[in-house]
């Protein structure tokens, strides 16, 4: 029974989720960061900011390690340089 309860447990806060449904035209999933969580829905921020957009728990995955990549990518500060 505690089993079946971690499944549908929702994603901690603050970590990175890929979404696969509904599929995308390009076929790739969304990205974002767990922002919240009301009870039904999660609530997701994209890498890097912009629109946040509500997802069901079980329409997440953890993202692959391309998709980690491309995460650090899009999270990375930019350095300035002063010329």
């Amino acid at each position: 029974m505690s089993a079946q309860l971690n499944e549908n447990r929702p994603p901690d806060l603050g970590t990175f989720m890929a979404e696969v449904r509904p599929a995308r035209p390009e076929g790739t999933p969304r990205l974002g960061r767990v922002t919240s969580w009301d009870g039904e829905l999660c609530h997701l921020c994209p890498p890097g900011g912009g629109a946040e957009w509500t997802a069901a728990p079980d329409a997440l995955r953890p993202p692959t390690q391309e998709e980690r990549a491309l995460i650090r990518t899009l999270t990375r500060p930019v350095r300035w340089v002063d010329r």
